[in-house]
């Protein structure tokens, strides 16, 4: 009788990270917790405060950076190019990361002037834009799932981890940590694209298809942008001496984003029922208004009115990250453009409300009898905006959803066919197809040979830009990664 060898554990294959779904967040969330560090760790600059002028400046510039590298990089690939086809990119830009967050943050005030800063700010901001849609191919590759339960569990843990070890560590050596993430998050790319290599983009829909996406996309780009407008002029426009630690304040304040994150994926990892991220976007504006609300009520209100919305507009970060990720997935945005937007709007929000409240701030006498009618302002559009939103809830819905009925199957396939001029016979067998009939039924079924059918889903494919049946399918369905899937 023989017996079965155990394998050794060490000529076991091992797994790559990015094969558990809820470690392919990991590289990403390093990307959120290596801004966030940089720019609300109190201490993450030598020799000046968190809030001095300069750093505030430099941060602004990072923000403008990050949105032009967004918008630029999302149109100049279009809907054929992609960042990941240059294998030596990722680890170029991660380098200059690397080295300009060490560089600001150890040596950058120190010099007679402002403008070095700035400038390693800048890099700094569009190093961000490069490797986040980078991210985003990979993701879209790999058919990650953008659910609540992972991404918003695995993001928040991560942040969360980085910001507490950046919190404990000392003067100096907090700085070289946050300089690492980035690299941190590059060992991972590295590892995932190998995985990705083999795996073909999401194929786009027809654009008929497609500019069903364009009124709800538009819809929640504003919306997030407005919400962050909003909140950041609320953040910057609370008087320094109000809060409890001063700048330490901004660090509580990013760890309690964090832990609202987890909160949330905890929640929706234990219900029976699916979060669907789309109906949070509401409840979020109206988080907003109440944090107005309490601004406006006294300054006894100020310290649970600046952690609000701060926690909200990094929970709208996430979340634009999980519903343009998906439009991409699904091939109703090229993957370029849905991560571009994905961070550009929450940014330029951000950067535009900082910059309303210093000029509040350059002037006080105006800012004395303008802040409160201003809050004002911003509760009314806060409230205006949900209107819009709660009414494309449907249509962001219907996007989104998986399964496609045999009516739509066939209205898509129709479309299909008169995007990528499809003859009349490649169109019939089409049809088929997505009804689960075998190239030998196909055959059967229209009286000709099994040759003939693999010629003409041959050319079908060539047309398309796809390469095989699976793919076929899910650009028929519309399948991609919504709160379901891998």
């Amino acid at each position: 009788m023989t017996t079965k060898e155990a394998v050794p554990k060490s000529t076991q294959p091992k797994r790559n990270p990015l094969d558990y779904p809820t470690r392919r967040f990991v590289g990403f969330a390093l990307l959120l917790a290596w801004h966030y560090n940089l720019w609300f760790l109190h201490d993450a600059f030598i020799g000046v405060q968190l809030l001095d002028d300069c750093v505030t400046e430099s941060w602004l510039f990072a923000l403008v950076a990050a949105v032009i590298g967004f918008i630029a990089i999302a149109f100049a690939l279009g809907r054929k190019h992609h960042l990941c086809e240059r294998k030596w990119l990722y680890e170029a830009v991660t380098a200059i990361a690397f080295a300009s967050t060490l560089v600001l943050t150890l040596f950058a005030f120190s010099f007679p002037t402002d403008a070095i800063a700035y400038a390693l700010a800048a890099v700094i901001g569009a190093s961000n834009a490069l490797l986040w849609i980078m991210w985003g191919e990979l993701y879209s590759r790999t058919k990650t799932s953008f659910s609540v339960a992972r991404i918003g569990t695995t993001i928040g843990l991560v942040m969360l981890a980085c910001s507490l070890v950046a919190l404990v560590l000392p003067t100096g050596v907090s700085s070289v940590f946050i300089s690492l993430l980035p690299v941190a998050a590059c060992v991972l790319f590295r590892r995932g694209r190998r995985i990705a290599e083999s795996m073909p983009y999401p194929t786009l829909l027809p654009e008929s298809t497609a500019k069903r996406a364009i009124r709800p996309m538009i819809v929640v780009s504003v919306t997030a942008f407005v919400a962050a407008l909003a909140c950041y002029f609320l953040v910057a426009i609370i008087p320094l001496e109000s809060l409890p630690d001063g700048d330490l304040t901004f660090t509580f304040g990013s760890i309690g984003g964090a832990v609202l994150l987890c909160i949330i994926g905890a929640v929706s990892a234990s219900s029976k029922q699916r979060l669907n991220i789309y109906r949070i976007f509401p409840w979020l504006i109206v988080l907003a208004i109440i944090s107005f609300a309490l601004f406006i009520t006294g300054e006894q209100f100020y310290i649970p009115s600046f952690f609000l919305v701060l926690a909200v507009v990094a929970i709208f970060e996430v979340l634009l990250i999980m519903y343009f990720g998906v439009l991409g997935m699904k091939g109703y945005v090229p993957i370029g453009i849905a991560f571009g937007f994905s961070g550009a709007f929450i940014r330029l929000g951000i950067a535009t409300g900082n910059t309303l409240a210093l000029i509040y701030e350059a002037n006080p006498s105006f800012a004395l009898v303008a802040t409160t009618p201003t809050a004002i302002i911003f509760v009314c559009i806060l409230s205006a905006i949900i209107i819009p939103l709660v009414r494309q809830e449907y249509n962001i819905t219907k996007l989104m959803a998986p399964p496609a009925t045999e009516s739509l199957q066939e209205q898509r396939i129709k479309e299909l066919a008169k995007e990528f001029s499809l003859s009349a016979r490649e169109t019939e067998i089409v049809m088929l197809i997505a009804r689960g009939f075998t190239t030998d039924n196909v055959a059967k079924k229209l009286v000709i040979s099994p040759y003939t059918v693999n010629t003409h889903i041959r050319h079908v494919y060539e047309k398309i830009g796809i390469h095989k049946r699976s793919e076929l399918i899910d650009y028929i369905n519309g399948n991609g990664s919504g709160e379901s899937g891998n």
